[in-house]
């Protein structure tokens, strides 16, 4: 039997963001202009788990016209930020809220929806993707549950409402969301009709921007244990289809079971088996930043070895960095596997201090070598003399050696 989670009684314990000055003065502003308003998807759901979120989604029969009436004139500032979806987000003492008017979806697109406004509260629960995400709560604490996500919030039932294959046809990012939401939420009971409508719908996933799978995708392997989503994405297709080939699960969960940290990156890397040339050419097809791009190209630079002495750990913290070395170390141990002990390796990079080199430009300058290639050069052999040496040799020693008549 899957484990129930115990859900917080938002009634007597309400969560810390429903006292915040500022969510009054929004739902009054609401108020005030005629319209009822409740809390809505993530941050209730998040609330029931006890768990902490500053990202306030708002539902509420105004149009949106009005939504911003009501604000401006209670000297909140209103941004039109999805107007032609009914979203608005009101801004106070910056804290954000998103505030959406109800409504239907007419067309689906499998990317977004034709949508419009309505009065009815059930129809606007309807169109959401997953039954827990459809939880309300009203500003007096009363919950509202119109498609029986409470339930499956307890069980850990990621549940799609209504006809799963009509919410992914809405929009096909549901399928990466519902591997997501598993990963978060799920407590080894996956829907099998959801599963079934993910298997068929992965064929459509390269229909969806590179930016939403890049971010959903790291958003999954960030959670606590994404290895069983992972694993339900491979079985269903959909995994190898957004790798572009096969994944390596089993060194994900080599490195998932190492017991060191590990952040979404790297955990992309050991998908991919480390492979350099593969996941440089997947970060750059989903649009991952240069800076992404730069710590992925040095965690497979499968510079760090089995069984180096402390004296080569040195040198590679050195060049690749604490971070970089780091990096390496977690992915090796992972392919070589949790019975190979490369503690020793983490031990030394959290001691590690880098040393400063003591040669600088301006030594070499006011010794007579002239600017330019020569002078880089020269600076590149001594660091290396430098580091061979164990970071030993002084600027004395390395002047002697490579400018002996200066």
């Amino acid at each position: 039997m899957p484990e129930q989670h115990r859900l917080t009684d938002l009634l007597t314990h309400p969560p810390a963001w429903r006292r915040w000055p500022e969510t009054q003065a929004i739902i009054n502003a609401l108020r005030n202009e005629g319209g009822a308003a409740r809390f809505v998807g993530g941050c209730v759901r998040d609330a029931l788990l006890d768990l902490a979120t500053e990202d306030i989604d708002i539902a509420t029969n105004l149009l949106p016209g009005a939504v911003m009436q009501g604000l401006e004139r209670a000297g909140i500032t209103a941004l039109p930020t999805g107007l032609d979806h009914g979203t608005i987000t009101a801004v106070l003492n910056k804290r954000h809220f998103e505030i959406t008017t109800l409504r239907v979806d007419l067309v689906g697109h499998g990317r977004h929806a034709d949508i419009a406004f309505t009065q009815d509260w059930e129809r606007d629960a309807e169109r959401r993707d997953f039954t827990f995400n459809a939880l309300y709560l009203d500003p007096e604490g009363e919950l509202v549950d119109p498609v029986g996500g409470l339930a499956d919030l307890a069980a850990g039932h990621v549940r799609f409402i209504g006809n799963a294959d009509d919410r992914i046809r809405e929009d096909y990012l549901r399928v990466l969301r519902y591997f997501r939401f598993y990963a978060r939420f799920g407590e080894n009971n996956p829907d099998e009709h959801a599963l079934h409508a993910c298997a068929k719908a992965a064929g459509q996933l390269d229909q969806l921007s590179a930016e939403r799978v890049q971010k959903e995708l790291l958003l999954l392997l960030g959670t606590d244990n994404p290895g069983p989503a992972l694993g339900l994405m491979s079985e269903t297709g959909v995994l190898t289809v957004l790798l572009g080939g096969p994944a390596d699960l089993s060194r994900l969960n080599s490195l998932l079971s190492l017991g060191a940290p590990s952040d979404a990156l790297l955990r992309f890397a050991a998908l991919l088996d480390g492979d350099k040339d593969r996941v440089l050419f997947l970060a750059g097809k989903l649009r991952f930043s240069n800076k992404q791009k730069e710590r992925l190209a040095t965690m497979c630079g499968k510079e760090v070895g089995a069984d180096m002495p402390i004296s080569a750990c040195r040198t590679l913290l050195y060049k690749l960095g604490k971070a970089g070395f780091v990096d390496q170390t977690l992915l090796l141990w992972a392919a070589l596997g949790p019975e190979v002990k490369l503690d020793i390796y983490l031990e030394e990079a959290k001691r590690w201090t880098a040393p400063p080199f003591p040669v600088t430009g301006g030594d070499l300058l006011k010794l007579g070598v002239g600017e330019g290639k020569r002078l880089g050069q020269l600076l590149q052999k001594m660091e290396q003399s430098w580091i061979a040496s164990g970071f030993k040799r002084t600027k004395a020693d390395l002047l002697q050696e490579f400018l002996p008549d200066a």
